[in-house]
């Protein structure tokens, strides 16, 4: 196994942002906790992918609402030797009871509404797509921003 490969670590780090509506002040909140995977291993490899299950979205309104996400950097990030840049479509998430994946962009996406106020949690698993042919040593990662706002 190339040793370069075992250096590869990978973080995420999920913000929580409040968007007021225009048009009515929502009591809306949401909260969302930092991940760090740390080194990609050779199983991690072997399996073409790190996966994180069920990270627990908390959410606060008082209207119905719409939860988005958008990464806020263009790509995961540099190799340690500045010759390889790991694309962010290799970070996809999805609804932890969903099947369909969806990769992440920095184009808001939505993740899931709801008409209930009150208070929840949504859970939303990721994975993050290794190759052993083209990932090069470095620390990868990416800013994530989940949105909360009212629906009109």
């Amino acid at each position: 196994m190339n040793t370069e490969h075992r250096r590869i670590r990978f973080f995420l780090i999920a913000l929580a942002i409040l968007l007021l509506s225009p048009t009515a002040w929502a009591g809306q909140s949401i909260s969302v906790n930092d991940i760090n995977v740390g080194p990609a291993t050779a199983d991690d490899f072997v399996a073409g992918q790190i996966y994180i299950h069920a990270q627990p979205i908390f959410w606060q309104s008082d209207v119905p609402w719409r939860i988005t996400v958008r990464s806020v950097n263009p790509n995961l990030g540099a190799s340690d030797d500045g010759t390889y840049i790991k694309p962010l479509s290799d970070l996809m998430w999805k609804l932890s009871d969903d099947v369909t994946w969806t990769p992440v962009t920095q184009e808001e996406d939505e993740v899931d509404y709801g008409a209930d106020t009150g208070d929840g949690v949504i859970y939303v698993d990721f994975v993050l797509t290794l190759d052993w042919l083209k990932d090069i040593a470095g620390n990868y990662g990416a800013e994530l921003v989940f949105t909360i706002g009212a629906v009109e």
